[in-house]
């Protein structure tokens, strides 16, 4: 099903999830980690007690300024997620980071991903009064390919950083986004 056919919602505080919603996400998060996806879990598989405990951490800390959670829609199925967060600290107010960024493997391909994401920027600038966003993204799986053509430009690399096993060490890719410039081509 083409991206067109997509809604978005966001969660702000964790009552705004109910349980269906709930088990939703976590459903995502097993199916796109055990897909050796790079979605916050390095070691699959995993299951309900590796992804319940690590969408309750989000969800407590959601807050409209703060933390938002924006799930895509296919009607009432859930078909991806991620979570915008800012740090209040004066000097760093003005950009937040994007974590979790994924979306069913059933549904790569489809225009699920880039569409989660240009909301996630009309969110975080519109929504959150963000000026930047800034994200880490696993080398070797395309990431940095992906969030490119979406305006991302790489600002650094931590090299090795990131271990999944012996002998198979990651770059962790440091990316950013001016809001910004998307809101002047929009226009």
């Amino acid at each position: 099903m083409p991206s067109d056919s997509l809604s978005f919602a966001q969660a702000t505080t964790a009552q705004d999830i109910d349980p269906a919603r709930r088990q939703a996400l976590i459903d995502c998060w097993i199916d796109v980690s055990n897909a050796g996806g790079a979605a916050g879990f390095p070691f699959p598989p995993i299951d309900q007690r590796d992804a319940t405990p690590a969408l309750d951490a989000i969800l407590e800390i959601l807050s409209p300024r703060t933390c938002r959670l924006l799930m895509a829609l296919d009607g009432d199925d859930l078909v991806g997620w991620l979570n915008i967060r800012r740090d209040t600290f004066a000097l760093i107010a003005h950009w937040g980071t994007l974590h979790h960024v994924q979306t069913r493997t059933n549904r790569r391909g489809q225009g699920v991903g880039t569409a989660l994401m240009k909301e996630a920027h009309a969110v975080a600038r519109e929504g959150m009064g963000l000026e930047q966003l800034h994200l880490a993204a696993r080398a070797g799986v395309g990431l940095e390919t992906f969030y490119g053509r979406l305006g991302w430009k790489e600002i650094g690399r931590w090299p090795g950083a990131l271990r999944l096993g012996p002998g198979d060490d990651r770059d962790e890719i440091l990316m950013f986004r001016e809001l910004e410039a998307e809101q002047m081509t929009c226009s």
